[in-house]
């Protein structure tokens, strides 16, 4: 393996970017809208860096402009193995002033979790699109009784392949591809 190359940061970035999907699968229904946490997106993004080879830490400061403060998040990537290259993504959030029912620490972990939240889709170019099958009013397409057919994992993107809806059943019961697993036939 002493011939083998290593990838560059770009590459793995690129990498983990065709591989993640984070729907928006969480509904908000005081403002009726569909989102993403940032515990989603942590949790679909641990298998495809591990795959990559990349690790990230987040950290936060807070910054002003003008008279507003803002919670600046980095996201900073790395190799696992201590190759070279990393990168740095910021994400913003402004505290507001006030924030009903909260109070000023909350505050302040709100805003670091929307910026943490900005600078990883930031980082691995994750969209604002929703997953369209999140949204559909169309009923969950059934595993065939008998012959092959392919089933994803909404939240992570993962695929596979399974010869019976017996193999499916029994795959779905612990599947471990990520932190919250849902299953959809394709």
């Amino acid at each position: 393996m002493a011939d083998e190359k290593h990838i560059t940061i770009a590459e793995a970035v690129a990498k983990v970017q065709r591989s993640v999907v984070v729907p928006k699968s969480r509904y908000n229904a005081h403002g009726k809208f569909n989102y993403r946490s940032m515990e989603d997106i942590v949790a679909a993004l641990k298998e495809p860096c591990k795959e990559a080879g990349v690790a990230y830490t987040l950290n936060d400061s807070v910054v002003q402009v003008g008279d507003r403060h803002y919670v600046r998040a980095t996201a900073h990537l790395f190799f696992t193995d201590g190759g070279e290259g990393s990168i740095d993504v910021d994400g913003y959030a402004h505290e507001p002033d006030t924030q009903t029912g909260m109070n000023p620490a909350q505050v302040t972990g709100s805003a670091s979790s929307y910026a943490r939240k900005y600078a990883l889709c930031g980082l691995f170019a994750i969209d604002g699109t929703s997953d369209p099958d999140a949204l559909s009013d169309k009923p969950e397409k059934e595993p065939p009784e008998f012959g092959e057919f392919t089933a994803k994992c909404k939240a992570c993107g993962t695929a596979y392949v399974f010869s019976s809806r017996e193999q499916y059943e029994a795959f779905k019961k612990a599947p471990g591809c990520c932190a919250a697993p849902t299953w959809t036939v394709v």
